[in-house]
């Protein structure tokens, strides 16, 4: 996990990951690796790294957080994967549809999801 200072550079207001990033303002976010490279990619974006996990704190952390918190990270999974974890009661159909409403917005995992809150 990343720390990251984001300033956008631009005249309009940007929206990556579920946050609005305003134009000359700076905003904080703490990102994967992954979403890092999602806000990195921006033209308008001048991104600085404020703090960085190592590896040992960050598998320390994510066995602490296995154990002690049940939420997983729906951005990160695939469909089926986020399906089965519902299925396998990981995670609620309530839980899931907000992260993935929040994030990606993928129509077809939020069809699944509203059906099996329904049955």
């Amino acid at each position: 996990m990343k720390t990251l200072r984001v300033v956008n550079k631009g005249k309009k207001a940007r929206y990556r990951l579920g946050v609005e990033f305003p134009p000359n303002q700076t905003v904080e976010i703490t990102v994967s690796n992954r979403e890092y490279l999602t806000v990195k990619a921006v033209r308008d974006f001048e991104v600085e790294i404020v703090s960085e996990d190592d590896k040992s704190e960050a598998k320390h952390s994510h066995e602490s957080a296995k154990t002690n918190a049940p939420s997983l990270d729906v951005q990160s999974m695939t469909i089926d994967e986020v399906l089965e974890a519902v299925k396998e009661g990981k995670l609620s159909v309530d839980e899931a549809l907000s992260q993935e409403k929040a994030g990606k917005k993928r129509s077809t995992l939020i069809d699944k999801l509203e059906s099996l809150k329904e049955a």
